[in-house]
């Protein structure tokens, strides 16, 4: 039975291209907003960094008061979404002190990638062994090369980071990497167990992207079953070795990775939220008060509560709960224009983002609503443009090619977003 719970991880993972329908029989009402809804609206300039910057003031303002802010994105292929989050994180670490960059990408390639970043000739080559499809185009890379350069003259340096566990080989490297740094050759049984292991599953979820491929979960069972109980051993052998503090963590972080993808195999395994995972990964990068995270996400994921009656998302809603009063979240969406996407089954690194035409808003929907808008570029603060708590539907769309009425849900921005940011026509990302 254990490959149903590694299913159904995987289901939650690519949610977005097999969500639950909202009824198509929508009112045939012309979309009208308010005179409150009007009065809220802030327009965003797109001409420049500088005059991005000046026109979203106020939106900056309340995030910086926050030790965690999410950016989310209404697709995972918005040219316009992932430009805009990097000036939003350039103005959030040179005008707030945020030092935390986390992406929806496992936790173990990112911190691979974190190591060889500053020193790196080619970051394009990093981003495409370390970055899942999604995040491997042009918009994304301006923001890791001028990383690269505040790191360059700045004490307090900005990393990068993942709070996802989709692969399990980067973790087997990352904990063969921090052994051998420490000095410690006292596990190569325990490590070569966890590496095959971790190439057998990472075999079979590269596998789903092929046709005919079919996976063999009984030998994923009996390897991955065992590898969590070796990983989980080594843990605790880690623990009590008297290695510098910093390499004792980062290791730690490995194998806790590493055990958050086997876990499903184990004997008697209970399902985990994948949204509570990726909080916890978030968590794990505040050591004090001067860190300060910005995670780049999807809009479901950081939602302050799940979508599609509670089956998705929520990572936004645990993050509260462990950092109270302390987590911003920034919704994003779009009316027309077209969005990068892909037919894979698994988003992963060899994963290529072509464009596609978004299909038109569905009737009575929020983007249909603010699609009516003179104003091409808005964003506002969702409290005050939806006091009355209304819900209509919003389009989630993920890395598949699928932009249509099965995608929405029924939702209240207000209760999902403390913002919102709306790009009237987008476009697909400029790939690598």
């Amino acid at each position: 039975m254990k490959h149903i719970t590694l299913i159904s991880i995987c289901l939650v993972i690519i949610f977005l291209s097999n969500s639950q329908a909202v009824s198509a029989q929508q009112k045939d009402t012309v979309a009208k907003l308010t005179v409150v809804q009007k009065k809220s609206l802030k327009n965003v300039s797109l001409e420049s960094y500088e005059k991005f910057k000046a026109s979203v003031k106020p939106l900056i303002a309340e995030m910086g008061k926050k030790q965690i802010v999410g950016l989310g994105e209404g697709t995972h292929g918005t040219a316009e979404f992932y430009k805009l989050r990097y000036y939003i994180s350039r103005i959030l670490i040179e005008e707030k002190g945020f030092n935390h960059v986390a992406f929806e990408n496992d936790v173990a390639e990112m911190w691979l990638m974190n190591q060889q970043l500053n020193q790196a000739t080619d970051v394009t080559a990093l981003m495409k062994k370390y970055m899942i499809g999604i995040w491997q185009n042009k918009e994304t890379k301006e923001l890791l090369d001028w990383i690269r350069v505040y790191n360059q003259s700045h004490k307090k340096k900005v990393s990068v980071n993942g709070i996802d566990f989709p692969v399990q080989k980067p973790d087997v490297d990352m904990i063969t990497l921090l052994l051998k740094k420490a000095g410690m050759n006292s596990f190569p049984k325990a490590v070569e167990r966890l590496s095959a292991a971790a190439n057998l599953q990472d075999a079979a979820w590269f596998g789903m992207n092929q046709k005919d491929f079919k996976v063999d979960w009984k030998l994923l069972n009996q390897y991955c079953g065992q590898a969590y109980f070796t990983a989980d051993s080594l843990e605790q052998q880690v623990k009590k070795t008297g290695m510098e503090t910093s390499l004792r963590s980062d290791l730690l972080l490995a194998i806790s990775n590493l055990k958050q993808g086997f876990e499903p195999f184990k004997p008697k395994s209970q399902y985990v939220p994948r949204d509570s995972i990726m909080a916890h990964n978030t968590a794990l990068m505040i050591k004090g008060k001067e860190d300060k995270v910005i995670i780049w996400a999807h809009d479901a994921h950081l939602g302050k509560k799940e979508i599609y009656d509670n089956s998705v998302g929520g990572t936004g809603k645990y993050l509260l709960k462990l950092f109270p009063n302390n987590y911003f979240v920034l919704g994003t969406g779009t009316a027309i224009g077209e969005f990068g996407a892909t037919t894979d089954a698994r988003a992963v690194n060899t994963t290529v983002m072509l464009p596609y035409q978004l299909e038109e808003p569905i009737k009575g929907s929020w983007e249909e609503l603010l699609g009516t808008l003179t104003k091409k570029n808005v964003y506002f603060f969702t409290k005050a443009f939806n006091p009355n708590n209304l819900v209509k539907p919003q389009r989630f769309v993920g890395y598949g090619t699928k932009s249509s009425v099965s995608l929405y849900d029924k939702v209240n921005l207000a209760a999902l977003y403390d913002a919102f940011l709306f790009i009237k026509e987008s476009h697909a990302p400029t790939a690598l």
